[in-house]
């Protein structure tokens, strides 16, 4: 696969809606390369969440081939989906989804496979947080929980970071000040935004553009 993490292969996804059969993905393909920084576009229903939870191995594929890292995802059992998860991929929503009993250092290493307080503030120090530590979720602003939630899907050094509409809580300010974080730290990872908002496209590396479950434009 060289420089390509992620490849999707004629992927289909459909659902079983009562007597009706709804596709909502309809043989897309797309690869992705390692240290960089792209954008799904596309409307409510266009498709977005399903690629959401079939890249987070939540769902498979009903047609196709998913691909991480030359790992065909969709032959995995459920342990080893479940293994692959914690180890490679790092994803967040639009809320966040922070424990509000928890700090903001304890919310990031929640999901840690080795307990490594120094490695935990390391993130946070570099997503600019390091004096957020000891606060809870109900203090931070909308900008502060969504790099949180990023830093969270940092702890484990995945080779894949899928984030599902995290601007939609915030300002055109913030948005570009998140943008701009993650431009900075690409280089650790392969990030993929899902959003229905097209601003400032041009920060991204790559832009598809999704409707009705198929890619209608692809930009570099």
């Amino acid at each position: 696969m060289g420089e390509n993490i992620l490849e999707f292969n004629g992927v289909k996804k459909e659902y079983k809606d009562a007597e009706t059969i709804v596709v909502s993905l309809n043989g897309i393909n797309f690869k992705f390369i390692k240290n960089s920084l792209n954008l799904i576009n596309g409307f409510t229903g266009s498709g977005k969440t399903t690629i959401f939870n079939l890249i987070t191995l939540m769902d498979i594929p009903t047609q196709g081939n998913i691909f991480l890292d030359d790992v065909i995802l969709s032959g995995l059992s459920t342990s080893e989906r479940t293994i692959l998860r914690r180890k490679k991929i790092g994803s967040f929503l639009r809320c966040g989804n922070l424990m509000p009993y928890l700090s903001v250092l304890e919310n990031v290493m929640l999901p840690m496979i080795t307990n490594d307080s120094k490695k935990a503030l390391k993130i946070l120090e570099v997503v600019g947080l390091s004096d957020k530590i000891d606060a809870f979720p109900e203090d931070l602003s909308s900008y502060e929980k969504q790099t949180t939630a990023l830093a969270r899907a940092m702890i484990n050094d995945p080779l894949i970071i899928v984030a599902d509409e995290p601007f939609g809580d915030l300002d055109d300010e913030n948005t570009l000040k998140l943008i701009k974080l993650l431009n900075k730290i690409k280089n650790k990872t392969l990030f993929i935004i899902l959003s229905d908002s097209d601003y400032l496209k041009q920060c991204f590396d790559r832009v598809l553009i999704l409707k009705n479950g198929k890619i209608v434009e692809n930009k570099n």
